[in-house]
């Protein structure tokens, strides 16, 4: 039986799982909580249950305060805030079984070519594709490096103590664990640890791809008991599962990025041979075939829409002579939006169109703010009629909307610019939403070259299919001015360019 020695007490382990066995997870002990000792709160990364065989005190769990007594258990979700205090005169004695959360999902892929390129974009497409779903999920506190030792995405997780003595997301250069650049040569996933000087034990795991570090996770930032430091006040004491699931989490989220890793380059390979494929002559006959049937199809899709049109015309005429103009001029800007969304056959529109298109848009979104809402028009009317994609301009002010403006509270102001430079239209889209960092503006500037498939990035691909390399797409976020989305094109006028 091993014995952990913690500063409000102690864990007599039972059973403790092997690390490296994925089939093995649960660990089982006995914790024994002194008389006026205090688990500080803490936010754990496993699922717990909890069963008191002796003592009285109070728990706090999700700021909901409880008594627990003898015959009492408790059920705690990973991501589960809790705090223990010992309110009476013998040691609380409970049942600990403790389950890493561990999440591996399977990415099924085919042999890639070793010989391909391996680049920093990699690492950022792999992490922006998985970071809503798996890595933002996190309860601990993490950093990712690019092999440049650049931030590629961290945490917000950090303990009150790391952001009391070093604060790691302002002052980097002030923090200890974010300046230790070792390991950079490693080739297997294999961790390493340290303690900062400030007695935090750090966990260190490479990202590798290829046989090559793209980049390391750090994380875990938590306080050991067999660590030589002093144990500051108000800090919790980590037990050794604990720091065992913290490990399993930092290792699988090095393992799912570069899984990602290698199945976008086998969906790369995938799709540079269905290219190939695309100069055949049977591939020519599939895409006359498929032609057919998404004509038949849109047309299916006209006869259905002429009914939602006739619909709107009906409300609209209602709501005219019920003299409610805010809605009437709703309704025809849906039906407008409706209509032009129906184009689906053009490749290219007039500048002019897209523009007509983004007002309807903009007039239904000052039905919902009202005088809350500001939108600035500054077009050369010599560029209103160039070719641009059907339907890119929308979709750029819609972002706006549900990222840059979730959490304002402050007049919301949208300006759109067209302007000439040189020999191309540069269309520029301000709001002055929240304000990116650097760390994120990196991520979403290199995430939306990689194709993920949502988002930006979709605008990108739209651009690139139309432009080829003729193009630019830039983000820029300064304190102050707020978020502009620039793109610049060729000028190319409508009737000149492919419908």
């Amino acid at each position: 039986m091993k014995i952990q020695k913690t500063e409000w007490g102690y864990i007599e382990w039972l059973y403790t799982h092997e690390e490296s066995s994925a089939k093995q997870s649960m660990n089982v002990g006995i914790v024994v909580i002194l008389p006026d000792k205090h688990q500080y709160r803490h936010t754990h990364t496993d699922e717990q249950l909890l069963y008191i065989l002796d003592g009285e005190g109070i728990y706090t769990i999700n700021d909901e305060i409880m008594h627990l007594h003898k015959g009492m258990y408790v059920y705690m979700e990973a991501g589960t805030a809790h705090e223990t205090i010992n309110t009476g005169t013998v040691p609380i004695r409970e049942l600990l079984v403790s389950n890493p959360i561990y999440y591996e999902p399977q990415i099924v892929i085919d042999k890639y070519n070793t010989q391909s390129i391996v680049t920093p974009s990699n690492l950022y497409t792999a992490v922006e594709a998985i970071r809503t779903n798996l890595i933002e999920t996190l309860n601990t506190p993490f950093t990712i490096y690019d092999e440049t030792w650049s931030v590629v995405l961290q945490s917000r997780v950090f303990p009150n103590f790391c952001m009391t003595k070093c604060n790691p997301d302002k002052t980097q250069t002030d923090c200890a664990c974010m300046l230790q650049q070792i390991y950079r040569g490693a080739k297997q996933l294999k961790c390493d640890q340290f303690v900062c000087p400030h007695g935090m034990t750090v966990y260190h795991f490479p990202i590798i791809y290829k046989n090559k570090c793209i980049g390391v996770i750090r994380g875990g930032h938590i306080l050991l008991s067999d660590s030589e430091h002093d144990h500051p006040e108000g800090l919790y004491d980590t037990p050794q599962s604990t720091a065992i699931g913290i490990r399993r989490l930092l290792r699988q989220v090095a393992k799912n990025i570069a899984s990602f890793c290698e199945f976008d380059a086998a969906r790369r390979e995938l799709q540079e041979k269905e290219n190939a494929i695309a100069q055949t002559v049977y591939h020519k006959e599939q895409l006359a075939e498929n032609l057919r049937v998404a004509q038949d199809t849109v047309t299916n899709l006209k006869i259905n829409h002429h009914f939602l049109f006739n619909t709107l015309n009906s409300m609209a005429n209602m709501a005219l002579k019920s003299n409610s103009d805010d809605l009437y001029g709703a309704i025809i800007d849906l039906a407008k939006m409706f209509r032009y969304t129906m184009k689906s056959n053009l490749r290219f529109v007039a500048l002019d169109s897209e523009l007509g298109y983004l007002e309807n848009y903009l007039n239904l979104q000052r039905l919902r703010y009202g005088q809350a809402l500001s939108i600035e028009y500054n077009i050369n009317d010599e560029l209103r009629y160039i070719a641009v994609p059907f339907n890119f301009l929308q979709p750029i002010v819609e972002n706006a909307f549900t990222h840059g403006f979730r959490n304002c509270d402050l007049q919301k102001r949208i300006r759109i610019q067209v302007e000439k430079y040189e020999e191309c239209a540069v269309i520029s889209i301000y709001n002055n939403g929240t304000v990116l960092d650097n760390v994120t503006l990196n991520r979403v500037t290199k995430g939306i070259r990689g194709n993920t498939g949502h988002g930006l990035s979709l605008i990108y691909t739209k651009l690139h299919s139309a432009y080829g390399e003729d193009f630019n797409m830039n983000i820029r976020s300064v304190c102050k001015e707020g978020t502009c989305v620039s793109i610049r094109v060729p000028i190319k006028l409508y009737e000149e360019a492919e419908t």
